[in-house]
């Protein structure tokens, strides 16, 4: 059986999702409460999240895409 080898432009190229910075609203609800969340990351860090509150019970994970700026506003100023 032979292996065949693909040049550079033969690979699918990577989503803009998994390389840019992604700013979320996360609701978590487990037994009937709700915790609100704020997550930024990479998709790919964004979903482990996601996938790390279903193993420790989450009934729901629900995802709100934000940008930049309202994500930075939330923080709290000197």
């Amino acid at each position: 059986m032979a292996t065949l080898l693909l040049s550079l432009r033969h690979k699918l190229p990577l989503t803009n999702m998994s390389n840019k910075l992604c700013y979320y609203k996360c609701f978590v609800t487990k037994n009937n409460k709700t915790e609100e969340l704020w997550l930024w990351g990479s998709w790919k860090e964004i979903q482990a999240e996601v996938l790390q509150h279903y193993d420790e019970g989450a009934d729901a994970v629900e995802l709100e895409m934000i940008n930049k700026e309202q994500f930075y506003e939330t923080l709290s100023r000197p």
